[in-house]
């Protein structure tokens, strides 16, 4: 019956969460806090839930593991090494000069600054990807920070034994040991990596079976994390040091495929069992001091991130949103706190006290990160000049967008902003490129090329001088979706007679964009469609002169759907069309033997009087007419296809 009343209320409070938009983290946390001890007691028994606990955080870890990589870690070295190391120390510093002047012992302290240097990988990459920002710098720069951060984890547990001697004092006697230690688990990592497992998950494999290679897997993280346990180190540790080593493999993908399924379960299992630890009493007995501890968490991690963020050169708005994104706690840090307590270290209303903390922002996090754009535009409302001389930054000073006229801004030097700067290069035209990321900028001005701005085109002290009331021309082409709006709606007003040209990614977003006023709006969803739809066609041998009719027909409509209209009175033509372009179908009608339309030429169905169908076409057999004569007349066995909308089908 327990079984049954848990999994039910799961299913009712993940839905209930995902119609709010709840991280689902946040959900099993909130149904473990219902079903545990301290709710309505369905699950009693302690030693259940620490093994339940137990089981999950190393099933989790070891995904976790899995899916990380090196190759990754080297490719965003300087977010991963640079901006990574000034967050975790500078957090750990702040948290435990915090809580050491609350007279907690410096043990504790320092394993609370640990605890809350830590972020939630799971819940800011599924914002991220919510919001199509993944491939943007600012997520780039979040993806490296949060990997240093899952990297971390593995010498704070290799800590956590020193800080658990008597007396409120670091073990320094066992110092030696323990640096020893790590050595040598190091050099047992790299002999497994490399030579032994790989090895055994060849001849595994040769053997092709499902459930041989199944079991070696789960085999090699259970005798990897006893090896670490028996050593004096983590039993979980042992588990991700597990799936770094298989992922590292070349089996890593087929591993995946078999143990990814399970990974959501694994998570619900560890959150879950952390929920049930929550003792509600002791948060609502201490709301305030709960409070203060929220607050404080908020404030050091939002600056620490930003701060962060800022010593790599990043602007303003990058770095205002990596520190809303990671001002959360972490799921590595639910591991080190449960550790610390087991170990004596964290006292148990300490412990209830960061678990409440920790819950409140998880599930925050949705609503820092979507506040981030009203916060940078208050920034940049309240130290207008301080924000853009520091990120307002030329090739060459003497070669500003103010000195040129009738030239193309671009924002965003990505892939379509190199292509439109090529174009411009061969086309004799003048160009001011505004970008974001100082990788590109720093690539480009070692090409001696005068005409990149490193700063943000949402502000208008860079938009102006990128000179845009001179300009012709201002292509939007940023990664972030949510930084296009603003942008385009900063460039009309400083420049009425600009042309604007956006891209987006998709086709609900056009008439807004067109609303704050672009000019063209170019929709990555239409496009692509277009293309797809061209390929198929070709793929059933239609002639190209048809293929060409029909694409030329949804161009006209993308036409009215993407442009603005500067007549008031054409509005509601563009309506029309955005109806006409959402409710377009194609039908063909066979011609029966006996029926009225045999015999008859196409002229004398009169369509168009009779029908209002302007557009249509003809097959008969092989042949097709994209532009049928009026005077052919009509034979059995004949198709004709009508492009008609819901509106005209009507009448």
């Amino acid at each position: 019956i327990a079984l049954v009343c848990v999994v039910v209320l799961t299913i009712a409070l993940l839905f209930i969460g995902q119609r709010f938009r709840l991280p689902s983290v946040v959900s099993f946390l909130i149904i473990g806090m219902l079903v545990g001890p301290f709710g309505f007691a369905i699950i009693t028994d302690q030693s259940l839930i620490n093994t339940i606990g137990e089981i999950g955080i190393v099933l989790l870890l070891f995904t976790i593991g899995l899916e990380f990589s090196f190759q990754t870690l080297l490719r965003s070295w300087r977010a991963v090494i640079i901006g990574g190391t000034v967050q975790i120390c500078t957090t750990i510093v702040a948290i435990t000069l915090i809580t050491l002047a609350f007279q907690m012992p410096f043990n504790e302290a320092l394993i609370f600054g640990f605890v809350v240097s830590l972020s939630s990988t799971a819940i800011v990459m599924k914002v991220l990807q919510e919001k199509g920002e993944v491939d943007t710098i600012q997520g780039r720069t979040l993806f490296g920070i949060l990997i240093f951060q899952d990297l971390a984890i593995i010498p704070m547990m290799l800590v956590l034994p020193l800080l658990s001697g008597s007396g409120g004092g670091l073990d320094l006697s066992t110092l030696p040991y323990q640096i020893l230690k790590i050595a040598l688990i190091i050099l047992v990592i790299i002999v497994l990596g490399y030579w032994v497992i790989p090895r055994l998950l060849f001849n595994v494999a040769k053997e092709r079976s499902r459930e041989l290679f199944l079991v070696t897997i789960a085999g090699i993280c259970v005798i990897i994390a006893w090896l670490t346990s028996e050593a004096g180190l983590s039993f979980t540790l042992g588990a991700f040091i597990g799936g770094l080593i298989i992922g590292e493999s070349d089996y890593n993908i087929d591993a995946l495929g078999h143990i990814i399924p399970f990974r959501d379960v694994f998570a619900a299992i560890f959150f879950l069992s952390i929920g049930m630890l929550l003792n509600t009493a002791t948060v609502l007995d201490n709301f305030g001091f709960v409070a203060l501890i929220i607050l404080s968490i908020f404030c050091v991690k939002i600056l620490t991130g930003a701060f962060s963020t800022a010593v790599l050169g990043m602007p303003t708005r990058v770095c205002v949103f990596c520190g809303l994104a990671l001002a959360q706690i972490g799921e590595f840090s639910f591991v080190l706190a449960k550790s610390g307590l087991d170990a004596g270290v964290i006292q148990t209303p300490a412990y209830q006290l960061f678990l409440a903390g920790a819950i409140v922002t998880m599930a925050l996090t949705p609503f820092t990160m979507g506040a981030s754009p009203k916060v940078v535009d208050l920034l940049y409302r309240l130290f207008p000049k301080r924000f853009v001389r520091a990120n307002l930054i030329t090739a060459d000073e003497t070669a500003t967008g103010e000195e040129l006229s009738n030239h193309i801004i671009i924002a965003g030097y990505g892939i379509t902003g190199k292509s439109v700067a090529r174009a411009a290069t061969l086309a004799g035209i003048p160009y001011m490129v505004i970008e974001l990321n100082p990788e590109i900028i720093r690539q480009e001005r070692s090409q001696y090329r005068p005409n990149f701005i490193f700063g943000d085109a949402v502000q208008e002290e860079v938009l102006e001088h990128a000179g845009i009331r001179h300009a012709r021309t201002l292509v939007v082409a940023v990664s972030e979706e949510e930084a296009i709006p603003r942008i385009i709606h900063t460039a009309r007003q400083l420049a009425p007679d600009v042309h604007i040209l956006a891209r987006t990614r998709h086709v609900r977003n056009a008439q807004h964009l067109l609303d704050l006023g672009a000019d063209e709006v170019i929709s990555e969803e239409f496009e692509s469609a277009l293309e797809i739809f061209t390929r198929a066609l070709k793929r059933y041998e239609i002639p190209d002169e048809e293929v060409a009719r029909i694409i030329q027909r949804a161009k006209r409509i993308g036409a009215a759907l993407f442009t603005r209209c500067t007549d008031p009175t054409q509005h509601q033509k563009i309506q029309n069309f955005e109806t006409l372009f959402r409710a377009t179908h194609i039908h063909t009608v066979r011609v029966e033997a006996g029926s009225e339309a045999e015999r008859k030429t196409i002229g004398e169905l009169a369509l168009k009087d009779r029908f209002g169908i302007r557009e249509f076409g003809f097959r008969r057999g092989t042949m097709r007419f994209t532009e049928p004569d009026p005077a052919l007349r009509l034979e059995a066995g004949d198709t004709l296809v009508f492009f008609i909308t819901d509106e005209k089908a009507g009448k």
